[in-house]
């Protein structure tokens, strides 16, 4: 009967530890899976920090260049870049380029499209290169944007001025007879301050 009861208590402490040993593991399993389930919300806070939205700062314009340069194609610039740093980026132009025909200070729009005239061309069409000095219309001699004279095309080469804001500031000027100066553009429908600070250096009036 001792013997029996010896081997009884061995058993029931042998059981004990087994469950205490189980319930260990299991323990550590659960720990192992909280651990797996932290990681893995971290790294999806991490990708959407990661595809938020590009700032205002790194907006690019898209344009398209063809005509006499040396790689005709669209090219990706910072909002405001001129004409002249679209040709810097297609090669430059080719000996064949009409550069005086062309305003290289002009500011590029998104979406715009320029083909860059030859010498050529100029002679068969000279009204490629005096259609922009006609009844003073086109660009001021220092680049800037006459906004009494400007057609749609021109105003649409200034920062923000879409085809809707620059039909919108030629009926203004239809109706109000013109602008006393460039300030006056904010009364257009469409343009506050954050636009006009955009290309007050870029207009002009007269």
């Amino acid at each position: 009967m001792r013997i029996n009861s010896k081997r009884i208590l061995c058993c029931v402490i042998a059981s004990l530890l087994f469950a205490a040993f189980l319930g260990g593991c299991g323990q550590e399993e659960e720990e192992l899976v909280l651990t797996e389930e932290e990681t893995e919300a971290e790294q999806e806070e991490t990708a959407e920090t990661s595809r938020e939205e590009p700032t205002e700062e790194n907006v690019k314009i898209c344009v398209d260049l063809g005509g006499a340069v040396a790689n005709p194609g669209v090219y990706f610039l910072e909002e405001g870049s001129r004409l002249y740093q679209a040709v810097e980026m297609a090669g430059g132009f080719t000996g064949e380029a009409a550069v005086s025909a062309l305003n290289q200070a002009q500011v590029l729009t998104d979406g715009q499209q320029i083909r860059v005239p030859t010498q050529e061309e100029i002679e068969l069409q000279p009204e490629l290169a005096a259609g922009q000095e006609e009844s003073g219309i086109g660009p001021e001699p220092d680049g800037r944007v006459n906004i009494n004279t400007a057609d749609a095309q021109e105003l649409m080469t200034l920062s923000g001025i879409g085809e809707a804001r620059a039909q919108a500031i030629i009926a203004y000027r239809e109706e109000q007879g013109g602008f006393a100066s460039p300030e006056q553009i904010m009364e257009v429908s469409g343009i506050g301050e954050g636009i006009y600070s955009r290309i007050e250096d870029q207009i002009a009036v007269e």
